[in-house]
């Protein structure tokens, strides 16, 4: 058997609940009632992004005369004996615009160096379809330089 401390406290707690969950049944139902839910918040209004550092870097384009789907690229750059190599971070298939350009983000360290050349294969490993003529990266933040390649 309980005392009768035991007993009031175990009474007091029992209708403390009973009591909680009244009052929580009696706000969801009110909230039901009136249409559920919480009350409407306002929608905040987008708060547009202005960049205000400016842009360091440059890039070159390559535009092909004609889509080539699957064709890979690669940029080329030649040493002083003459000799090209392939730049390991600009290559790629062609998927820009209608599978006829890809773009390379040049960073302002290496403005105006050259000499490059852009090689286009029928696909990744695949045998060469055309090769751009020379050009030098560009001189100044935002220059875009554009290669155009006739393809066969």
């Amino acid at each position: 058997m309980l005392h009768t401390r035991s007993r009031r406290l175990l009474v007091a707690f029992l209708l403390a609940t009973a009591l909680l969950l009244l009052l929580a049944a009696l706000g969801w139902v009110q909230g039901v009632a009136a249409g559920g839910g919480l009350p409407p918040r306002p929608t905040p209004s987008p708060t547009p992004v202005i960049i205000t550092t400016p842009v360091t870097g440059a890039a070159i384009r390559l535009h092909t005369s004609k889509p080539a789907p699957g064709a890979w690229t690669a940029v080329e750059w030649q040493n002083e004996q003459g000799t090209w190599y392939e730049v390991q971070g600009w290559r790629g298939h062609l998927d820009e615009g209608n599978a006829d350009m890809k773009t390379w983000w040049v960073y302002p360290a290496n403005y105006n160096e050259g000499p490059f050349r852009w090689v286009i294969y029928t696909q990744e490993s695949g045998s060469v379809l055309a090769t751009s003529d020379v050009f030098n990266l560009p001189t100044r933040n935002r220059q875009l330089i554009t290669v155009e390649v006739q393809m066969p």
